[in-house]
């Protein structure tokens, strides 16, 4: 997986000042997760002090902020998570490159890794709507299974 670097923007513009307990604290996680992410290339630190200390930008934090929102409202596991991220930090990538390139044939390059980039996470998403929508059916089916017994049961 490809962790955000020093050449994005926000990097370029803030000096990580942030330690992994004051992230871990904004963002409702522990630092045992932090460092879980981190160990899993989820997560990148923006940079350590010499004593190994760990320091973090505005950018980690709102990419710990993405991560969650992604596990608790949409319910992706990390695996998922991953996905998306990759997605993501190649559009990033793609769309400054874009922007630094004028020659046609370049920016044409560019949008193509873009649009594969893009196609690979919507069909990972439509495997995992398809799953979800598997489920759902099995749950209603054995709704009426349930709702038909209770109603058997009250005939008699």
């Amino acid at each position: 997986m490809t962790a955000p670097t020093a050449e994005s923007p926000a990097a370029a513009v803030e000096a990580p000042s942030l330690r992994i307990g004051e992230v871990a604290k904004r963002t409702g996680v522990t630092t045992r997760t932090l460092r879980y992410w981190e160990e899993i290339e989820l997560l990148c630190p923006a940079s350590h002090r010499e004593s190994g200390e760990r320091l973090y930008s505005e950018a980690e934090v709102e990419r710990v902020m993405r991560i969650r929102e992604l596990q608790v409202l949409l319910g992706f596991s990390l695996s998922e998570v991953r996905a998306v991220l990759e997605a993501d930090d190649v559009l990033d990538r793609v769309r400054r490159q874009y922007r630094a390139d004028n020659r046609v044939d370049r920016r044409r390059r560019l949008l193509d890794e873009a649009i594969e980039a893009n196609d690979r996470l919507l069909g990972r998403l439509d495997d995992t709507l398809a799953r979800v929508h598997e489920f759902r059916d099995e749950r209603s089916a054995k709704a009426e299974r349930l709702r038909a017994a209770k109603a058997e049961l009250e005939a008699d």
